[in-house]
Order: C-alpha cells, then structure tokens, then sequence
C-alpha cells in the first residue's frame, strides 16, 4: 500500500515543487493558490472518475485501492480549493442578501445552456458508446429445430465465443462501459417463510476420530462404518457444505469462499433415507440452518438412487450485479469450492460420495420450482450410506430444447446463454473430458522433484470451520515439505474435468528458485517453465492486487479447451468446478499446515496466459495465493 500512496501523491509533490522553484520564496497570492489548486483538483477528479468508470465499474478489482486512494487525495485538494473560496462564497452570498444580482444577458445564459447541452449530450453518447462495446452479445444457443450434431457444435461455438467475450486485457478495459441491465444486489439468502421447517444441528470439530482433512482426502472410503444417514449427519453435511462459519462486517460468511463474498449458491435436497427426515423435497436455509419442506417425494421411479440428493443451484444476479458478463465462471469456480466441501463433509459424515457429471437441468430444475434462467441447477452429488448406488437421472431432451431456444432473450444475456449451451442439450457424453489428470507430462527434462507430501492431521471440520480467505502475507519463505504436501493432496484423480493444467509461480519457497513452474503430478515434481523474479508479473496479471503479488507461491490453473470440449460445451462448465474442486484442496491443505491461502478470479486472461507460456487454445481458469499470514 505505501508504494501506491507514494505514487498517488507524486503528481502532487512535483507540482509543489515546480511552483517553489516558479515563486523562489515569493509568497503566492491567494488567486494563485486557488487556481493552481483548481487545476490539480480539475486532474484528480478526473482520475478518480476514470478509474471508477472503466475500472471499478467493471470490476477490475486492482483499482479499487487506487480509486479510493486518489479519491483521498481528491478530498485533500478540495479541503484546500473550498478553504480559499469559503470567503468568497460567503461574501456573495451576503451580497446576494442585500441585492438581487443583475440578471444575465440573453446571449451570455443562452451560451450557458448551449454549453450545458453539449456537456449531457458527450455523457449520453460516451455511456451509448459504452454500453454498446460493453454488453458484447454472444449467440444464442440453437433451437429445438437444430439437429443433435449441429446443437452440440452450436453449444460449443457458444461456449467458445463466451469465453473470448468475457476475457480480461488492459485494453478491453477502456473499450467496455459497464453493463447495466443487471440491477441492485439481491437478497444473500433465499427463504420459505411459509415452509414447515427442521432445525439442523451443526458441526463440532472431533479431533479424537481419524476423520483428519489428509485422510479424507486420500481416502476413498467413508471415514465411518457404513449406517443409515440421519438429522445430525445431514446438518453436519450441510454446514460444513455452505453453512454460516463467521459474521464480519455484515457479512455471513461460509464454509466455502465466494468472489467477492457475493454466494450465488443455493442448496436443495431429494431425501429418500435419511432417520429423523421426511423423505421429500427440501431447501437449505444457512442463515437459520434449517431445512425448509417443499414436498413429498417425486412419484414413480427415483430420480436417483441414493439416500440423499444434493442439487446446486445459482442466484445468477448475485454474482452477476457485480461482476457482469464475467459472471458464470466466478459462479462455477466458486460452487466447485463448495463441492469439494460437500464430498468432504460426506466421507466425514460416513457416506459415499458422488459428483454426477450428466444430469438434466430442467427436470431438476421443474422438480424444485426454479426457473432455470434467473436460477440455474448448476451441480449434482449423491450420498448413499452403504455400498455406492448407480446416480444416473432420467433423461427429458425435449424440454431442454424447447427452454435453449428462449434463454437468450428471457434470461440474463450471455449468462443464460452459455449456461444453457453447458446444460444437458450441449453435452455429447461424458463432461469429464478424458482422465489424463492435472498437468503436461510430456517432458522429463530438468524436473526438481519434490519430498514425498505428509498427511494434513487437522480436524476436517475444525479445518472448514477455520477456513478463512488470507489477503495479507508476510516474507517469511514456505518450506518445500509444505507445498509438496499440498500439491499431493490438491492433485487427486479428476473428479469432473480430466483437461487441468497446474502451474505454480514461485517467489519464496525454501530450496526452490524463484520461477514459474509447471506441476508435473504422476512424479510429484516441478518442471521449470521460467526461472527469476515474476512477483512484479504475477501481481499485474492479477490486476495489481497485493494478495497475489505479496504470496509467497501462487497457484495458475488452466485447462486445454480442445481436451475439455471433446465430449461437449458441458465440459466447459466441468473444467470450472473441477478448478473450484482443486482450489478448495489447496486452500484446506493451506488452513492444516498454518498457512494462508486465497482465491482469486480477477485477471487479465492474455497476461495470465503468456505468464505461464500457456499454448494457444489452453484457458487460464483459477488464481490461488498462498503464504505465511501478516501479523
């Protein structure tokens, strides 16, 4: 922060100068003083403007210290400009008191109204301009006319151009206005008043069981003797899935992070066998950590055959008020985060757990009254206490075609297009796009191999409930047994998207250079990609934020398009939760070793790219900082 206060009141500190060497100890007058300070002010205003038009405005999260930064330095020069003309207007003002003033001339207020025109007419034309380049429009997905093939390459176009429409660079900032058909902030909690409801229990850290985040993660099997689910272990699941941890600033604050701490998510429930539950429909209320009753149980054939269903939704709007077209990733890597959660929470709990990969949207979505556009089902998992079941959904592409064809024009622009593009209609198999695993494994040449990782002996829960995203690190370096440990346990076998790239930039590790380097999982070793000093980089690709540009290692997730979107558009959403998955990994693994850990989704996707040499075709997804915390 000192250096960006220096930079601020730089222009300041020159200009002061200048007039001292201009007066050489001559005392100004006090129309100098009040017009050099008009100007400076006039120049500060308008970078405090600027910044938050074309950045703030379209979330170009850096700037935020430099808006208000400038916006201080703003406030000084008008206490100044204002402590000149007080008198001044004062004295006017008793004027005016004692006289009317003379009315203008004609051509003089004729003049004035010109000029006032002109001024909003620049305004509407800069704001049409604006909004024109900003709200790039992507096509929509095909209609129910289109054919099986020409819909899923359609899909994947969509997806495609999504991508590129939503991509950040330094100059696409000052091409883009803010889009503005997204409205004011959304409530954060969704609620049934009316609902019959059952209070949850929460969550207790047991750190007395062999339930530790190492072995959870490792572990393919529950961390329990198979039984029956029951009330406790359902709100056990569900707190440590999305529950209320911390309340800070008027916030609510959950188990699993958010970008901006906005939670698009909202969490539904198929409940066939569960001891102290109804079987039925049901939502989660984490502000009151109940279950609100939307039904008994859909009839015929179970939708899925498991003990219980847990159905991912998104508030769209909650993200999207804020960070616009870019709004589906943020959305997806963040209910990646939370599945992760989940699948953790349901080992914990002694389930099975499944993150189902095909399923269809509209019948889940009709199931619990959403309207698949203004919330969209997102995510699926089953839990079944016993030996895992079969997760497959019943199938309806009829009405998915038929909702494709209006979602563009009755949902939210580009957000409601690549979500349907992703939904059931574009998928062409499995999402999961091959099972090759995070990282390039082509070469073998000058690896550093890393120290066999350690197994995270935290609490899982105590783990969860401590998770807490770090913005402020100090230079202590992390010792390399540390972040091998979390490698190990962040690169598990893809659970979603098989098409993840993990590469790492490397200021202070002890034993390692400083460098980029790309994570080579089947040998558990670096492969430098290039070596020196990239913080400075690192912080600019990631818009200038200090968590990034301070971490002692910053983790790059990427995907290979081709890879992820050989089997459909729904690989493209895959590839997002699969980062979320992997980034909730690295920031647990983080919490269990005394470290800090943070998320970040805002960034320049060129800079991002060329940062870690990423090949044409291979999209930069998930930033991830991690380091010893700041007193």
């Amino acid at each position: 922060m000192g250096p960006k206060i220096l930079w601020v009141l730089l222009p300041l500190a020159v200009y002061a100068a200048l007039l001292a060497l201009a007066w050489r100890g001559k005392v100004p007058s006090r129309l100098a003083v009040n017009m050099h300070s008009s100007l400076l002010l006039l120049a500060y205003l308008l970078a405090t403007a600027g910044l938050g038009l074309f950045w703030v405005a379209n979330q170009q999260l850096p700037v935020f210290d430099w808006h208000y930064l400038f916006g201080y330095a703003t406030l000084l020069l008008v206490s100044l400009h204002l402590f000149f003309n007080l008198p001044m207007a004062l004295r006017w003002l008793w004027q005016r008191r004692a006289a009317p003033a003379p009315r203008p001339a004609s051509g003089a207020a004729g003049r004035g109204m010109a000029r006032m025109a002109g001024a909003s007419g620049a305004l509407v034309l800069a704001f049409a301009l604006g909004a024109h380049w900003g709200g790039r429009a992507v096509q929509p997905a095909p209609d129910a006319t289109t054919t099986r093939g020409d819909a899923t390459s359609a899909a994947i176009a969509t997806v495609q151009r999504y991508h590129d429409a939503s991509s950040a660079s330094r100059s696409g900032v000052l091409r883009r206005a803010p889009v503005v058909d997204w409205g004011a902030q959304p409530p954060p909690f969704k609620v049934y008043p009316a609902a019959p409801h059952i209070a949850l229990p929460r969550a207790l850290p047991d750190d007395t069981a062999a339930r530790n985040l190492g072995a959870m993660l490792r572990g393919a099997a529950p961390a329990a003797p198979a039984r029956a689910l029951d009330l406790a272990a359902v709100g056990q699941l569900l707190h440590l899935t999305a529950g209320v941890t911390a309340r800070r600033g008027g916030l609510a604050l959950r188990a699993a992070p958010s970008s901006g701490a906005l939670f698009p998510a909202e969490l539904y429930l198929l409940v066939r066998r569960v001891d102290g539950v109804p079987p039925g429909l049901y939502h989660f209320d984490p502000e009151r950590h109940r279950l609100a009753w939307l039904g008994g149980p859909p009839a015929g054939k179970p939708a899925v055959d498991a003990d219980l269903l847990m159905v991912v939704s998104a508030v769209f709007q909650r993200t999207g008020y804020k960070y616009r077209d870019r709004a589906y990733r943020y959305v997806a890597a963040d209910l990646g985060h939370l599945l992760e959660n989940a699948r953790l929470a349901g080992h914990y709990v002694g389930a099975q757990v499944a993150l189902l990969e095909q399923f269809d949207e509209v019948t889940l979505e009709s199931l619990f009254g959403l309207d698949g556009l203004q919330e969209g089902v997102i995510a699926a998992a089953s839990f079944v206490a016993g030996p895992a079941l079969s997760p497959e959904l019943p199938i309806d592409r009829p009405r998915r075609a038929e909702r494709a064809a209006t979602a563009g024009a009755a949902g939210l622009g580009v957000t409601s297009q690549v979500h349907s593009a992703t939904s059931l209609t574009g998928i062409h198999g499995s999402g999961s796009g091959g099972t090759a695993g995070v990282g390039d494994e082509s070469s073998k040449e000058a690896l550093v191999l890393l120290p066999a990782g350690d197994v995270a002996q935290m609490d899982l829960a105590r783990t969860i409930l401590q998770r807490r995203s770090q913005r402020r690190f100090s230079q202590r370096p992390v010792e390399q047994q540390q972040l091998a440990s979390i490698l190990a346990e962040m690169a598990l076998a893809p659970l979603l998207s098989g098409a993840l790239h993990a590469d790492l930039v490397v200021n202070r590790v002890r034993g390692l250079e400083p460098g980029v380097y790309r994570y080579q999982p089947q040998r558990h070793a670096l492969q430098p990609v290039q070596l020196g000093d990239f913080a400075t980089q690192t912080r600019n690709a990631a818009l200038d934020q200090d968590v990034i540009g301070d971490a002692a290692v910053v983790l790059i997730l990427s995907a290979d398009s081709a890879q992820a979107l050989q089997n459909g558009a729904r690989g493209y959403r895959m590839a997002f939760l699969e980062a979320g998955l992997m980034g909730e990994r690295w920031l647990l693994g983080a919490v269990a070793r005394g470290l800090g850990a943070c998320p970040v989704g805002a960034f320049y996707d060129d800079e991002a790219a060329s940062l870690v040499k990423a090949q044409k075709g291979r999209w930069v997804l998930h930033f991830a900082a991690l380091g010893h915390v700041a007193d």
